[in-house]
């Protein structure tokens, strides 16, 4: 299966809201590399409140948790942030067992994303 990447939110101002960024499928070495230049591309116009939707991603391998990091490096390194959303149980588990649960901020859905919603926050026990 492909992965699908559909970005909502670049077209506002700069700066005034998240830009949502959706994945569907997987996130393999096959495919990690068009997520890659296309957060790419947003950082690049200054998109750099990143929130990235993993709901509908069934299936994440070593080279897509890498793009991930380094993706919200890149979003520090700017001035702003990525952070996850709606990962299923099975990403919601490859990411406590790789330690980014403490890296970057997973949170339960979009909106709770947006807001930063400490309630929000998802919480795996291994």
């Amino acid at each position: 299966m492909d992965l699908g990447i559909e970005t909502i939110g670049e077209t506002v101002p700069v700066g005034t809201d998240a830009t949502v960024v959706t994945l569907t499928g997987e996130l393999d070495i096959a495919s990690a590399g068009e997520l890659e230049r296309r957060l790419g591309v947003l950082l690049d116009t200054g998109h750099n409140r990143l929130v990235v939707d993993l709901a509908g991603l069934i299936f994440c391998d070593s080279t897509g948790i890498g793009t991930l990091v380094r993706a919200n490096t890149d979003c520090l390194h700017e001035g702003g942030y990525l952070r996850l959303a709606s990962p299923n149980r099975n990403i919601s588990r490859v990411l406590a067992i790789v330690g980014l649960l403490d890296t970057f901020p997973v949170y339960s859905s979009v909106d709770a994303a947006r807001r930063a919603d400490a309630d929000g926050l998802v919480v795996v026990g291994l």
